[in-house]
């Protein structure tokens, strides 16, 4: 069918340049022509407005060859389905026809990078550039030229930055009930120990560094490093800083990528050293559809707890974790990303009481909106269950079955002001909900943020 496409393109191609007799018979004549492209572009409009997923059928293209707009419709419809190669022939053919639409031209050109075809990109962009262009055309073309040069570079260094804000109605994490387990016995908790809202300031800054190797197919190495701290407006026990550090390699291999990573974690509370975490991990993925990627990753932690003036039994909780997860992503559409992960975490800790073993599922969706903005959403499930009852709270053993729900929508502030392009805008809102057989761990809190980040990159 692509064949026969293609030999309508050159049969209007010669049709037009030499004045020679076209083979189709109904493009024969003009006035049947004419009528067969208003047809397949009425159809096509009326399908974009129903708003069908196969706006413009293939039919119609045949119908109508040379309706240059139709056909660059169409080759927008094969970009929203991932048919980026399908993309790529329908444009090249509209430039042989009319080799001056200059925004055809720039479209070609961002497939073309999509595609990883750079210097074919390169070359249809500065095609443009050597031309009278409207300026917003020559803009793009000037962006996308960067992107290029960004992409054909062996080391990047990029720089991240962020300033939030957030709200928490039960930051303490409270139990609903108002009341604890000692020894069995329910005391009701003092005002100071309940339910308490707050709000908080969040920093984060990170500083990456990654550098490729390995040919045609590259390799990559990095390092990262990040600074978390957030300062509570109320609750000051609960203030939080954060240090990390980790480097890995990207490796490919028959279809595979393996991704070793090290890393240190140092966290204080309330200006205390509260944990050193050593950890590797080892991640493993691989594209088995087009849209379809398969993933695992192992971690292990050895964390460390150290006492605080505020935690003086913090070191309870030292002893090594392993966490095992294995997911899917779905990449349903262009705009349309799902995800699943399975989980399995074992915490073991010196007071066998704060050891525990944890179950989890979680699904998340990703929408991008157009412009740059985008929409998430996922909720996450997760069962613990400790091995052996801290007797101080009940003989009970402990077990927690929690509900995570998040949404967040963000935007680029360039969608207001071009120059402030690298700022990024979000919002988001969580949901945390905890059922415990012990009363003490049976809360809910539920939390607003919102967030200002810049990043920059080379």
């Amino acid at each position: 069918m692509k064949f026969l496409f293609a030999l309508l393109f050159m049969a209007v191609a010669a049709s037009a340049q030499n004045n020679q007799p076209n083979v189709d018979r109904e493009s024969q004549d003009a006035s049947r022509r004419g009528a067969a492209e208003r047809k397949a572009a009425e159809k096509a409009a009326q399908a974009q407005q129903a708003g069908t997923s196969d706006a413009i059928p293939f039919e119609n293209i045949l119908a109508a060859p040379g309706n240059l707009d139709l056909n660059e419709r169409f080759a927008r419809q094969q970009i929203n389905q991932g048919d980026l190669r399908g993309a790529a022939t329908t444009l090249e053919r509209i430039l042989i026809l009319a080799p001056g639409r200059d925004r055809t031209r720039l479209l070609y050109a961002a497939v073309l990078y999509r595609l990883d075809a750079l210097q074919d990109a390169e070359r249809e962009i500065r095609l443009v550039l050597g031309r009278s262009a409207p300026a917003d055309v020559l803009d793009e073309a000037k962006a996308y030229l960067k992107l290029i040069e960004g992409r054909r570079r062996k080391t990047h260094f990029d720089a991240r930055v962020s300033l939030g804000y957030g709200y928490d109605d039960n930051r303490n994490s409270a139990a609903n009930s108002d009341r604890n387990l000692f020894f069995g016995t329910p005391i009701l908790l003092n005002p100071d120990s309940r339910r308490r809202t707050d709000t908080n300031v969040t920093f984060a800054g990170g500083l990456g560094v990654s550098r490729e190797f390995g040919g045609s197919k590259p390799q990559k190495a990095f390092a990262n490093f990040g600074y978390y701290r957030g300062e509570q407006t109320l609750i000051n026990t609960l203030d939080l800083q954060a240090y990390s550090l980790s480097a890995g390699v990207a490796l490919r291999w028959r279809g595979y990528e393996f991704t070793p990573t090290i890393g240190f974690d140092h966290v204080l509370l309330s200006q205390s050293t509260y944990l050193r975490d050593w950890w590797q991990a080892l991640r493993v993925s691989r594209k088995v559809r087009p849209r379809v990627e398969l993933w695992g990753e192992f971690r292990h932690d050895d964390q460390g707890f150290i006492r605080t003036p505020l935690v003086v039994n913090a070191t309870d909780r030292t002893g090594d974790q392993f966490d095992f997860n294995f997911g899917a992503n779905w990449i349903a559409t262009p705009r349309d990303r799902f995800g699943v992960t399975l989980g399995h975490r074992r915490k073991y800790a010196r007071a066998v009481a704060q050891a525990y073993r944890r179950e989890s599922i979680g699904l998340d969706y990703t929408r991008l909106l157009g412009r740059g903005m985008f929409a998430y959403a996922s909720l996450v499930k997760q069962f613990d269950r400790y091995d052996r009852p801290d007797v101080s709270i009940h003989t009970l053993g402990r077990s927690d079955d929690a509900t995570i729900a998040q949404l967040l929508f963000g935007m680029p502030l360039s969608v207001f002001y071009k120059p402030l392009a690298g700022f990024t805008w979000t919002m988001g809102y969580e949901r945390f909900y905890q059922l415990s057989n012990l009363t003490n761990y049976t809360y809910t809190n539920n939390r607003l943020s919102a967030m200002l980040a810049y990043k920059w990159g080379i």
